[in-house]
């Protein structure tokens, strides 16, 4: 969490100053020394907010409250942040069922904590030769996703590889 630069309570300069209330009300024009003593009545920080001309805007709040509002939020907005990350299952030509059903169980974990999919069938020597064969192997493949994932990009074939993008319903 970076660290709040604002001036507060006798690190406040000025004179004269506009007082805002901690609920964003603005009451009036005043001097410090009574902006100061008000806070106090209320147990209150001041915080230096900006300045409008010659007057300085202060804020009366509780600064270990906004501390702990600010630092909530920068936690928030953190995790938002956070893009998932692109998940890569590759499949072979000659995969089993048993082997395809074990994908599709990592791909529905996937699936629910929001991650994207890629699909690749790679296929080697020979088998180049049964694209056919691979390609409606990828497609079964993805029929067994249809509850968990939509395809985002369609099939195609790369070089000796089958891919397919796919996004989380």
């Amino acid at each position: 969490m970076k660290e709040n630069k604002r001036p507060l309570n006798d690190e406040i300069k000025a004179s004269k100053v506009k007082l805002i209330t901690d609920e964003g009300e603005v009451i009036w024009e005043m001097s410090l020394s009574d902006a100061k003593q008000k806070a106090r009545e209320n147990a209150l920080d001041l915080m230096q907010l900006g300045r409008e001309g010659e007057v300085t805007i202060v804020k009366m709040l509780d600064y270990g409250k906004f501390l702990y509002k600010q630092k909530k939020q920068d936690q928030k907005n953190k995790a938002k942040g956070k893009a998932p990350d692109l998940k890569t299952i590759k499949i072979t030509f000659k995969i089993g069922d048993h082997d395809l059903e074990v994908k599709q169980n990592q791909a529905e974990k996937f699936a629910k904590d929001g991650h994207p999919l890629k699909v690749m069938l790679v296929l080697r020597w020979r088998e180049n030769h049964y694209e056919d064969i691979a390609k409606q192997k990828m497609e079964t493949f993805i029929a067994m996703l249809e509850n968990f994932y939509k395809i985002d990009k369609k099939l195609v074939r790369a070089w000796s590889n089958f891919i397919v993008m796919l996004l989380p319903k």
